[in-house]
Parts: C-alpha cells; structure tokens; sequence
C-alpha cells in the first residue's frame, strides 16, 4: 500500500501543526509525523515515527464528506498514542485531502477487515496438565 499524506488533528492548530504520512508495511500501521509551528514554519520537530500492530487497534472510523476525510483510529492502550500529536484518550484523528479519500477508505477498510478478523479468532486458554 503506498504511503498516504495526512493531517493531524490537533487541539492547538492555531499555534501548532501537524502532517506526515500514514501506510501499512508488514502489517503494521505506520505513521510518520513532524510538528511545525503555524505562523512560519520555522520551528520543526524532526520526523518521529510510530508502528501500531493490528492486535492494539480497538477501533477505526471512517468519515468522509464533500471535501475531506477523516479516519478515527482508537487503540487499546493510550501508550501505544502517547507520541502522536493531537491524540486523545487513545484516539488519533487523521485527516485527508480530497485527492486522497479513495486511498484512506481503502486503508481503512483493510484495518476494519483486520479488525473484524483478530476479533473471530478464538481465544486459546492454556491448560496445565500437571
């Protein structure tokens, strides 16, 4: 899947923003970002990048309308968020440009289908045979 450019929601846009790109590699869902201050740009953060395993997504919502799309990704543990600007609660919210919704709706749907697939599966006790 290629890589997806997107924006961070975030709480203090006015002062701060954040973008970067979003793919899956391996499995995994990778995120990259960098935070930049909103007036010029001179202030960067450095690219810091974070892989989410399909196991620690509780989650994921798709939005879209006429001009942009937004997925809501819910993980099960606030940690595994903790670097990612503008998340919340162990919620992220990222945002796409409309010339990119085709490719985050298939994104996605491939977390969804993820999703419904590990939470099929069932689960295996161990038992001791002592």
């Amino acid at each position: 899947m290629i890589s997806i450019p997107v924006k961070f929601h975030t709480p203090d846009a006015m002062f701060t923003e954040a973008e970067g790109m979003v793919r899956i590699e391996d499995g995994r869902l990778v995120l990259e970002f960098e935070t930049k201050d909103a007036f010029f740009g001179a202030y960067r953060s450095g690219v810091q990048e974070l892989e989410i395993f399909p196991d620690d997504v509780a989650d994921v919502v798709y939005k879209q309308n006429l001009f942009k799309a937004q997925l809501t990704i819910r993980t099960r543990s606030m940690k595994q968020l903790d670097s990612v600007p503008g998340s919340k609660h162990a919620e992220v919210k990222l945002r796409f440009k409309r010339r990119h919704r085709d490719d985050a709706q298939q994104l996605a749907s491939f977390l969804q289908h993820r999703l419904r697939e590990l939470e099929s599966q069932p689960i295996e006790e161990t038992t001791d045979s002592s």
